[in-house]
């Protein structure tokens, strides 16, 4: 019997590591509040960073592509991709309330940009390749009023739109060899069209930013140079002001002194992805390559002057300040007089002071899916994950990442701490094992080729000096670890498909391997042999032991949650956790009281183990969740999804777990100390320096040894020993004997 509630309760969130960099001008900032609003996948992302809270609002049915939010700061507008053939809805909310105003569906597919124009008057959406149309939304009657193409025939589509400053009735669109001038008329619901005149020139603008005055326009484009363009507007029925007209005045780029005239204009890699106009004349520059350099206009030339130069592209800017962050700029946002949150493809926001000229990381996510998660032994302070590659460990407590081991190439399928917390052990899709100390991320060893086509699982037994690896081929390998020698014990083969997940018993003994051919393995890992086979008509995705060793727990493709017995692998009992997806992860607390489950409906599930009823849901994630992990201290568990976000969760008290029974002793491990030493063994490959890593590394000095607001990042040497002509004895210092040759 059991006294679990029957009704279900809300998870909430912790705290969440998560954002979409790849939106481009997805970061903005209250103007009255100052928190950061960010796209993460079909929701909205309000963060507090003061108070180092965060809050997300549902209500996209897809991937949020554009974002805005209005001068006052009293609403927000949103559009979306959708799968073709389907309406991409555009989305007015209240920003206070956090609630949907108004929306529509009249875009293709999806909402390429959006904006508010001045006043809060209206909004302008542009559509994709699909729909290439402007609707214009009324923000009094909150509907919309006009549509009309946003191209001609002979020009490609827009991708960007700004409004003017100073009038509600025009704004400004650009894009693949696209750039007009529009005047909105409300009472007669139509608009009026101007192209901007391009001499010659034709470009791809990506960005465009227009001065306070709504006298000039800049915007960066594909071939790395600033277009500036002068816009003579407002004129309600003729666009422009009549006699003159919207033109260009030249397109910019960096002047090289060192170089001669015609050969010393410098434009930037990977084109232009980010503008933002300063006082004095000044620009903020981010390029596709992440450099990003603080500019200003020449003053001892004359802009005539370059009307004889060679090239299509004049040395009309000044380089005054330069700096470079990883990955692609996608957003530029203001958040005090000198200082900017810069936003990158990478999902990694930065804060630049342009007076000081100091670059600091301020928030960070994983780029692609968060494979693995993991917990060092009764230590919840930090906790491990794996991604595209990189491994990164955060802090709990502190909601930072504080150290991030890059692989270059390569992803991490699944990572685990040693039980003595001297070294961080992951296997990777390039056959290698590796194995890293947790303060500086050196490598401590290496085990190529571990496996033909990839690994894909890993466990890491009690003592430390045994390890398990599942591969892609579908074979088992135990390895023995000393301090300066890994060897293979054995190789358990009885897979046909991947390996998804290993789990050993508290007594080191067996290890249970979970595969996509439908079936589970019991392994004595002592003998080498095997001890049991569950099927089911299923692919597993994880399996894991009850904290005693005497049930085992497994989730697959078909939305089933199975007890098993591990000594004769008896069928105990079923659980529906989802009728139309996946669950793909599992996790049990120390006690065994509690379980949560992670699947493809975005949802993350408590359960009472002893009644199999559902306890908690949590629904914060914007995409499939694929990793879980709980924590030693039981009051919280971390998910991870497929678009690299994380979320710790709170558990509620009533759910923290006891013995069961009462009286009964917890299954614990005895402390012991490594015999191995692995943090103090050199490493086997030279990364090119002489620094020593310190003696004694464990994870609990972790957050000691890193400053807060601060990430250590290391990349990792290569593995692969290169070839070198010669003597291969001549390294190792062995003499052969000639006579036994």
């Amino acid at each position: 019997m059991t006294d679990a509630p029957e009704v279900c309760v809300q998870l909430l969130p912790k705290a969440i590591f998560g954002i979409n960099g790849k939106v481009e001008n997805g970061v903005r900032q209250h103007p009255v509040t100052g928190s950061i609003i960010f796209a993460l996948g079909n929701k909205i992302g309000i963060a507090d960073y003061a108070k180092n809270t965060q809050e997300f609002i549902p209500g996209h049915t897809n991937t949020i592509s554009c974002l805005d939010i209005s001068k006052s700061g009293k609403y927000m507008a949103s559009g979306q991709i959708n799968h073709m053939g389907f309406r991409g809805y555009v989305i007015v909310w209240d920003y206070d309330q956090r609630k949907e105003i108004a929306r529509h569906d009249l875009h293709k597919v999806s909402v390429q940009a959006i904006c508010f124009t001045a006043q809060d008057r209206c909004v302008v959406s542009i559509g994709g390749v699909d729909d290439g149309s402007v609707i214009v939304f009324d923000m009094e009657s909150f509907s919309p009023i006009c549509r009309t193409p946003a191209s001609r025939a002979i020009s490609g589509n827009a991708l960007t739109v700004r409004p003017m400053h100073n009038n509600p009735l025009f704004f400004l669109t650009a894009g693949d060899r696209h750039l007009r001038l529009w005047s909105i008329l409300r009472e007669q619901k139509k608009l009026y069209v101007q192209d901007v005149l391009m001499a010659s020139k034709s470009r791809v603008f990506y960005c465009a930013r227009i001065d306070k005055t709504d006298e000039f326009a800049y915007l960066g484009t594909g071939t790395g140079d600033i277009v500036k363009i002068v816009l003579n507007c407002c004129d309600r029925d003729h666009v422009s002001k009549q006699g003159t007209t919207s033109c260009i005045l030249g397109a910019f780029g960096t002047h090289n002194p060192r170089k001669p005239t015609g050969k010393d204009c410098n434009r930037y890699v990977n084109g232009v992805r980010a503008l933002y106009i300063l006082e004095e004349g000044r620009l903020l520059i981010g390029a596709g390559n992440g450099d990003i350099e603080l500019v200003e206009e020449r003053t001892d030339v004359a802009l005539i002057n370059f009307r004889e130069y060679p090239g299509p592209t004049w040395p009309y800017l000044r380089t005054l300040k330069k700096t470079k962050v990883s990955g692609r700029i996608s957003s530029f946002v203001r958040s005090q007089t000198d200082m900017f949150y810069i936003c990158t493809d990478t999902n990694e926001i930065y804060g630049l002071n342009i007076k000081s000229w100091v670059l600091k990381l301020l928030r960070t996510c994983h780029t692609k899916s968060v494979y693995s998660i993991t917990f060092p032994k009764n230590y919840s302070a930090v906790f491990a994950t794996s991604g595209k590659e990189c491994i990164r460990i955060w802090s709990s407590g502190r909601k930072q990442e504080l150290l991030r081991i890059m692989v270059y190439n390569f992803n991490c399928a699944a990572v685990r701490f040693t039980h003595d917390g001297t070294s961080i052990v992951s296997v990777w899709n390039d056959g290698i094992i590796r194995a890293f100390t947790p303060i500086t991320g050196r490598l401590i060893y290496a085990i190529p080729n571990a496996h033909n086509k990839g690994c894909s699982a890993l466990a890491v037994a009690s003592s430390g000096r045994l390890i398990v690896t599942g591969g892609i081929e579908g074979q088992v390998r135990v390895w023995k670890i000393d301090p300066y020698r890994q060897d293979l014990v054995g190789v358990l083969k009885d897979h046909s498909g991947p390996i998804t997940s290993l789990d050993i018993n508290y007594l080191d003994t067996e290890v249970i391997s979970a595969c996509t051919d439908g079936s589970c393995v019991i392994w004595d890992i002592k003998r080498m042999t095997r001890k049991q086979v569950v099927t089911s008509n299923t692919q597993f995705m994880s399996a894991s032991y009850f904290p005693t060793g005497v049930q085992v727990i497994t989730c697959g493709s078909d939305g089933r949650i199975i007890y098993w017995m591990a000594y004769d692998g008896g069928l105990i009992r079923e659980l529906t956790a989802s009728k139309k997806s996946s669950i793909n992860g599992l996790a049990i607390n120390q006690t065994g009281d509690y379980f949560i489950s992670v699947g493809s409906d975005l949802q993350v599930k408590l359960w009472d183990y002893n009644s199999g009823a559902v306890v908690g849901v949590g629904s914060e994630h914007a995409s499939s969740v694929i990793s879980c992990a709980y924590s030693p201290c039981m009051t919280m568990f971390v998910t991870g999804s497929s678009d690299g976000s994380l979320i710790i969760w709170d558990v509620p008290r009533e759910f923290w777990g006891r013995p069961n029974p009462p009286d009964a002793p917890r299954y614990t491990l005895p402390k012991t100390t490594s015999k191995s030493r692995l943090s103090e063994v050199p490493a086997r490959v030279n990364s090119g320096t002489n620094v020593k890593a310190p003696r004694g590394e464990n994870i609990d000095g972790l957050l000691k040894a890193t400053p807060k607001d601060d990430l250590c990042c290391v990349e990792c040497p290569p593995c692969a020993k290169k070839e070198t002509k010669g003597d291969p004895l001549a390294e190792c210092g062995v003499v052969p004997d000639v006579r036994k040759c």
